[in-house]
């Protein structure tokens, strides 16, 4: 935990930001791990509550190709162990302990894919994520604007007293408090297409934001009810996908 104390005596309010880079399906954010600071991508995820990276040493066979080395824990004076009955590792719904973690980063099972991104940060609710640890320091506010891969302009992530959308014609709607934690909540009322709208069964935090994917995932009876308009307004028979 020491790093995040580190971390914290560093912020500034007013300042604290990160450029978000389009990868694919995700978006990876820049920011530092370690002591001296070392900078890493890693993909922006606010379905999730890890932080983490690959580390050194890591057997080819056992890690992804990324853009960078991975992290050593050993060039970092702030990396420590932690027990598995620390506070940090309690706070895992689903944990099997095995020996450490390193500085605030998590063990996690490998991934198996290729990204230039060197991990995950999360951006959830829950109590481990990035925006909770550091949650007094930027006054528990974060917001991001993830643009079109063909933008001209990059994707930004801004933590603390800047992070409030309030330009004219900005368009809010209220995040609803639900377990688990960490997801962010939404409520979806309906969708309309042309002048037919179906609307949701229960539309009181019925859906979640999540910048860690590109599936928009819906309850089939309200799939079902915008599948058959999509049919009624296209005008033509659906093939099968080959």
């Amino acid at each position: 935990m020491e790093r995040i104390k580190n971390i914290q005596s560093l912020i500034d309010q007013k300042a604290i930001q990160s450029v978000v880079i389009p990868n694919g399906g995700s978006y990876l954010m820049k920011l530092s791990f370690g002591t001296p600071p070392v900078e890493y991508l890693a993909i922006a995820d606010t379905g999730s509550d890890f932080i983490w990276i690959q580390c050194a040493p890591c057997p080819q066979t056992q890690c992804y190709s990324q853009g960078s080395s991975p992290f050593d824990p050993q060039a970092s004076s702030t990396y420590q162990k932690l027990s598995c009955d620390s506070e940090t590792c309690q706070a895992l719904t689903r944990k099997q302990c095995s020996k450490m973690t390193v500085n605030t980063i998590i063990p996690m099972e490998t991934s198996h894919f290729r990204s230039p991104g060197a991990g995950f940060v999360g951006l959830g609710g829950g109590p481990l994520s990035l925006v909770s640890q550091i949650g007094t320091q930027i006054d528990h506010r974060f917001a991001y604007c993830l643009v079109p891969r063909s933008a001209n302009s990059s994707s930004k992530l801004i933590f603390g007293q800047e992070a409030i959308i309030s330009q004219p014609g900005a368009v809010s709607t209220p995040l609803i408090t639900k377990n688990p934690p960490t997801f962010y909540f939404l409520s979806l009322e309906g969708v309309s297409i042309g002048d037919k709208t179906a609307q949701a069964a229960s539309s009181q935090g019925n859906i979640i934001i999540d910048s860690g994917t590109t599936l928009t995932i819906l309850e089939s009876n309200f799939y079902n009810s915008i599948e058959t308009m999509v049919k009624e307004a296209i005008g033509a028979e659906p093939v099968q996908d080959p």
